[in-house]
């Protein structure tokens, strides 16, 4: 090669690294390309798969695979991270610059290109640029769903919508509901509220702290049916008088027969909002990271947002176009109150390491209560 030639070459590639801060991608057509994805259950639909693929195949011409893991607990994402095992994360709103991880600033994680992702702006503004997603002014965190740590109950044994917290310390549903296992600090926050304490009190132990709430924990630990972990399945629930959930609505329960509701709570309901972060692993690779920035884009089109996500799952959008669908067909009594669900809502904060700690220690506290009172009967 003729040494002009030469130096021509290094000089694109030389301006491509200093573009894009990594060495170029190249794809042939018929390349394969995977990602690698650790999410909650049901965010990475099967058909919504193929659909993509297609997409992927049309555009760049890489027969592009889905690699699904479903996540259990928090825990998780900061695991898989670090040992390079995943692409593609989903952590609630309130995992990213938690101390114990620290995504946006331990590089684990990256920013996020939203030149490919268009549909970021259709974001309600409330959850746009939200700074447990951004650092540096870079978008690290992308919403894509939302929902309660909510109240539900079954129609046919709980009459009447509870009004409060308290219906799980009612001696009559003892034995007859289950909640979640693993977010111990959730179950903290429930017991407060049942007590009395408000909305910004219960992420704070020194509050909240006292014989009282220790008592309501363990109460709440040892009367469950049983616990639930990760996504809530149908079977958690099928027989049971009340449960806690991260859903609003329960179809898949209602069509085996059972008729559950969720519940707004006087003293409000903690909410969660799911997002995409992107792995460290595709620093290196500026084509799958593009496409995975796609990715993100295509869970945010209104459609796969309400019919795939929100209405299968039983939670809400994040977009305005996807809410004011959702809106729409929302008809029939199992959606009575997801409008005050909404208005009375209580976004998950940031725990600092003392009132992690504290909460951790009074639910391992309550399971051990629990594993006691099991093993005598």
């Amino acid at each position: 090669m003729p040494a002009s030639h030469k130096n021509r070459v290094i000089a694109i590639v030389t301006l491509l690294v200093a573009i894009f801060g990594l060495c170029p991608s190249f794809a042939a057509p018929g390349d394969q390309m995977t990602l690698r994805f650790l999410i909650w259950e049901g965010y990475a639909p099967y058909l919504q798969q193929q659909a993509f693929k297609q997409k992927i195949i049309e555009k760049y011409g890489i027969d592009l695979k889905f690699d699904v893991h479903h996540a259990s607990n928090p825990d998780s994402f900061f695991n898989e991270l670090r040992k390079g095992a995943v692409d593609i994360i989903s952590p609630a709103h309130n995992l990213p610059k938690d101390s114990r991880y620290n995504f946006t600033t331990n590089g684990l994680t990256l920013p996020i290109n939203l030149e490919n992702v268009p549909n970021y702006h259709t974001i309600t503004p409330a959850l746009q640029k939200q700074p447990w997603a951004v650092e540096n002014e870079k978008i690290y965190a992308v919403p894509i769903i939302q929902g309660p740590y909510g109240l539900a109950y079954n129609t046919a044994i709980v009459t009447e919508e509870p009004v409060s917290w308290n219906v799980f310390w009612d001696e009559r549903y003892a034995g007859q509901y289950v909640v979640q296992k693993d977010y111990y600090e959730l179950n903290v926050y429930i017991a407060a509220l049942a007590l009395g304490f408000g909305p910004e009190e219960i992420f704070h132990y020194d509050v909240i702290k006292g014989p009282a709430l220790e008592n309501k924990i363990r109460q709440l630990a040892v009367h469950a049916h049983s616990l639930w972990t990760g996504f809530d399945q149908p079977i958690h629930f099928k027989g049971r008088a009340l449960a806690t959930t991260w859903r609003a609505t329960f179809p898949e329960l209602n069509r085996l027969g059972e008729s559950w509701r969720i519940a707004v709570p006087e003293e409000g309901t903690t909410w969660w909002v799911d997002t995409l972060m992107l792995s460290h692993t595709l620093k290196s690779d500026h084509l799958l990271k593009q496409i995975a920035e796609e990715w993100i884009n295509f869970i945010l089109e209104p459609e796969v947002q309400t019919d795939v996500l929100a209405m299968k799952l039983g939670v809400y959008p994040v977009t305005t176009p996807a809410l004011n669908l959702f809106d729409k067909k929302m008809t029939d009594h199992d959606f009575v109150n997801q409008d005050r669900l909404l208005k009375n809502h209580i976004p998950w904060q940031l725990l600092n390491t003392r009132d992690r700690n504290a909460f951790s220690l009074l639910w391992k506290e309550a399971l051990d209560a629990r594993a006691t009172v099991k093993s005598i009967k």
